[in-house]
């Protein structure tokens, strides 16, 4: 049975989207969705295209934000393993397996385990808790009145 601890801590290179200084993550979102559409044919299907967005808008997340923390991101990679839809990857083990319902892990760029690192992320089957991890968002702490 796979578990995230069996994971291979892969040094993958990826192509990296970087961010323009003083950019938004609004204004980062819309020139990667311009820059994606200038490159897209005629007879792009326009689920190819929402997809893309959605990946373009985790990008911005794990671009702008604090990753899930490692206990929100195992727990992701369990609720993916004992899922129906997970297909293990026996033909490329360092890609662990990938999500028949939603694609990721179809290869290193789209990974389950980087995918569960992304804060903002979802499951297609709503299978993870949408909660907001308390490591990753720091709030104001206000002094306790005496």
């Amino acid at each position: 049975m796979n578990t995230y601890d069996q994971i291979p801590n892969l040094q993958v290179k990826k192509t990296v989207y970087t961010r323009i200084e003083n950019e938004t993550e609004s204004q980062y979102v819309e020139r990667l969705t311009a820059e994606y559409k200038a490159k897209m044919s005629d007879a792009t299907p326009p689920a190819l295209f929402n997809r893309a967005i959605s990946f373009i808008q985790a990008m911005a997340s794990k671009v702008f934000e604090l990753p899930a923390s490692e206990a929100m991101q195992r727990e992701r990679l369990e609720v993916c393993f004992a899922c129906e839809h997970f297909l293990v990857a026996m033909d490329q083990p360092e890609q662990v397996g990938h999500c028949a319902a939603c694609g990721c892990g179809k290869n290193k760029m789209s990974s389950l385990p980087e995918k569960a690192k992304i804060l903002k992320s979802t499951c297609p089957k709503n299978l993870w808790d949408v909660t907001i991890d308390p490591a990753a968002v720091a709030l104001p702490i206000a002094p306790l009145s005496t």
